[in-house]
Order: structure tokens, then sequence, then C-alpha cells
């Protein structure tokens, strides 16, 4: 296969393309792996886990997580798993939104809602729908 380089106006980079071929642009085609390492960093910062500790309570080696966490290697599903278990989010959490935010914040505390209300027994969940408007209905009135 033959690559042409393409000059982007005001010095601002390069396009790659197949001789023929509609240009690529490399750096737009690398922000999502880019926001997918940030978010992933940003989600194990937040836990205050270290690189290390992560690794440990996930069963991963340290070596291939910094390497992905800085965007350098690939990671199976199986993996990615292990370490969104481990710091208790969910998957979507490092595949979505901007850098540094999370992906929807009403929506990840309704998950954690919906986590905690999983497994309740019937008298509990009873008690719950009993309790939760009466309290949201108390916050509204302070």
């Amino acid at each position: 296969m033959v690559y042409e380089r393409i000059a982007l106006p005001g010095n601002k980079g390069y396009l790659f393309a197949d001789k023929g071929r509609k240009p690529v642009d490399r750096a737009r085609k690398t922000e999502p792996l880019r926001w997918f390492c940030q978010n992933l960093k940003r989600a194990r910062k937040a836990k205050g886990y270290s690189q290390e500790t992560l690794c440990e309570i996930a069963g991963i080696d340290l070596s291939h997580y910094g390497a992905v966490e800085r965007g350098e290697r690939a990671i199976t599903i199986q993996k990615l798993f292990q370490i969104t278990t481990a710091l208790n989010i969910p998957m979507r959490y490092l595949f979505s939104g901007e850098p540094g935010r999370p992906s929807n914040e009403n929506e990840d505390s309704f998950e954690r809602l919906v986590e905690f209300l999983r497994g309740r027994d019937a008298k509990e969940l009873e008690l719950f729908n009993e309790i939760l408007p009466r309290l949201i209905e108390w916050k509204s009135d302070k």
C-alpha cells in the first residue's frame, strides 16, 4: 500500500491516506483512546488506588496495566471487566463523557441506587418505597 502525506492548513499536522482514497485524520482517530485512558486513570485515582494496588485487587499484570493506561497496549474485555469490578464502576463509564468528567452523573447515581436495591427482599423494597417519597418531600421542604 502506498500512503500519501497531506499537510493540514496552518501547520496543524498531517493526514495520511492510501493514494486515491479519502485521508484519515490520525489525531481524530486516536481521540477516543485518549479519552478512555484519561477516564481509566481518573477512575483509579478517584478510588485512591495506585496502579500497583489496583492491579493487585484486579488480579492483572502491573506492566500491562500501565501500558494500557498510557494508551500503548490493547486490553481484553476480560481484563477490563476485572478492572471495572475492582474499581466498582460500570464499564461504560470508561467509554463516554469528556476526559476528566463522568459520563453522566445522574445515570451513575441511578445505577448505584439500582445496585443497592438489587438482592433486597420484598419487605425491604416495600419499606424503601414508603420512605423514599417522604424523604424527598422532607428534603424539598428544607
